[in-house]
């Protein structure tokens, strides 16, 4: 409940620091952290970098899909600290150099959404799953998210027709033949040690689940690490990748049998209030099985590929359209959707092994968060 008397001038520093890192934590695509976050006493702006969400020649509408994930992981730390946020998109004319959300921070009295718990456990398992059943209790509620969110669906299936393996593969492989892609997804790509203490971003190769120990995949991550560094991708090198990534026990699509199924979550159209709601639909549930112990991970190859396409925002290179010729139609056959929804992100999820490696957990920039004494001010001040 709201307290109209509050002064938003009282909200306590340290209250507006810890909303400001938790929305760190939301997830992007490839850990690229698009976003920069200006905070001027109980006002925050959302930044977006164009080049650092640059992946080809993809459409920005998949970054207002991570708004709609930055306004649910505000909304939930929010409840937690006791604060209300007033969430204005600034999405009509996006640049770099003007906010594309603005929040305003209230004090108010409210009850604390259980999600926001997860907010620092949340993270991608690309690990084996095994066990996890779509009959566990858990997805009652995660179907339940599902059906209250306005302007996108979720969708399940806990057996794996062929045919979307395959496009799962054919998306996988479309990186490694289109070479603006692979490159800015190499560019994000961090190989060595040193690498991920300089940039704390990207995505370390320990993400991946394998360690040292297990010398093929640590040899592997040279390899591409060299083939980044030169700029060189033969053939034959692509070749061998195929052959290391199934003898390396490394998980690949033909493999995804395990656990408990696959999700798929569709915009009602490409607004940006659906393309929004999405993104919070997509983080409440990633939350929401990641605090009850299931395992999570994007296949977002294939949905950031089918979504564009399906949208007419994407020019495919000629070469690379039969991987995903009739991917649209393919993904209605298994999940059901209707002509109207476009999927925009698919995951697979389970119970994994063991504990996951803390190692293995995103880096966040410490610059992506800013103070201003004034709105309108130049310069800012790292914190």
């Amino acid at each position: 409940m709201s307290n109209k008397n509050a002064n938003p001038a009282s909200i306590d520093k340290e209250k507006i620091s810890r909303v400001v890192k938790a929305m760190l934590q939301t997830p992007t695509p490839e850990n690229s952290q698009p976003w920069t976050i200006v905070a001027c006493d109980h006002i925050l702006e959302i930044f977006h970098s164009s080049e650092r969400a640059k992946l080809a020649t993809f459409p920005d509408d998949l970054s207002v899909f991570g708004i709609g994930m930055l306004v649910e992981t505000l909304e939930l730390v929010c409840s937690n600290e006791g604060l209300e946020a007033q969430t204005t998109l600034l999405l009509e004319n996006r640049s770099d150099e003007a906010p594309w959300l603005r929040v305003e921070l209230t004090p108010v009295e409210r009850r604390p959404d259980p999600l926001g718990q997860a907010i620092f456990l949340r993270h991608t398992d690309r690990r084996h799953y095994a066990a996890g059943s779509l009959n566990d209790p858990i997805f009652q509620n995660v179907r339940r998210e599902g059906k209250a969110s306005q302007g996108s669906n979720l969708y399940f299936i806990n057996e794996y027709p062929d045919e979307y393996l395959q496009l799962l593969r054919n998306a996988d492989q479309k990186v490694m033949e289109w070479d603006e892609l692979r490159h800015d997804l190499m560019n994000w790509t961090r190989f060595t040690n040193k690498a991920i203490a300089e940039t704390k971003d990207g995505m370390p190769w320990r993400s991946f689940l394998r360690e040292s120990e297990n010398w093929v995949y640590y040899l592997r991550s040279r390899v591409w690490w060299l083939a980044t560094c030169l700029d060189w991708f033969p053939d034959w090198l692509q070749r061998l990748e195929t052959r290391f990534f199934d003898d390396s026990s490394e998980l690949s699509p033909l493999s995804y049998d395990d656990g408990a199924g696959i999700g798929c979550i569709t915009t009602m159209s490409a607004s940006e209030e659906d393309l929004v709601a999405s993104g919070r639909l997509t983080l409440r549930i990633w939350l929401l099985l990641n605090m009850n112990g299931y395992g999570f991970q994007p296949l977002s190859n294939l949905s950031s590929t089918i979504y564009p396409l399906q949208t007419g925002r994407l020019n495919l290179p000629k070469h690379l359209a039969h991987l995903v010729e009739n991917g649209y139609e393919i993904l209605q056959r298994v999940f059901g959707f209707s002509k109207q929804e476009t999927p925009i992100f698919c995951f697979r999820t389970g119970v994994a092994k063991g504990e996951y490696p803390e190692n293995a957990r995103s880096l966040r920039r410490v610059n992506e968060m800013t103070f201003k004494k004034n709105l309108e001010q130049r310069e800012v001040h790292a914190l």
